[in-house]
């Protein structure tokens, strides 16, 4: 049995190797992923989830990109660690879709409708 789950995440790489692992877990079915700035802005975290999904040809997981900076302060990246995208020196085309808006939203929503499940 696999536990349905939502990763929120800003991809640098650290994130972008969890969402492999959960991505080829038996034990994580994977519902939904949002996005924060962080690691990187906010449009590069989406573009980077979206580069992931579909290297890994699991379009069908939806993206919804959430807060754009910090409750507090300016966002800081982590470019010294991840590189200029995020992704360290990976390659990978451009995504072919776009992130859906609202993350807060779409966790109240599904977690609304899954509740003591997600």
């Amino acid at each position: 049995m696999s536990l349905p789950v939502i990763l929120d995440v800003d991809p640098g790489v650290d994130d972008a190797l969890a969402i492999l692992l959960a991505l080829r877990s038996p034990e994580v079915d994977l519902t939904g992923i949002t996005t924060v700035c962080g690691n990187v802005a906010i449009e590069q975290a989406s573009t980077n989830v979206l580069r992931v999904l579909e290297l890994m040809d699991r379009t069908d997981i939806p993206l919804y990109a959430g807060a754009d900076r910090p409750l507090k302060g300016k966002p800081v990246y982590a470019g010294y660690v991840h590189g200029k995208t995020g992704l360290g020196e990976a390659s990978l085309p451009p995504p072919s879709a776009t992130a859906n808006s609202d993350a807060v939203g779409y966790l109240v929503e599904s977690i609304s409708s899954r509740p003591q499940e997600l």
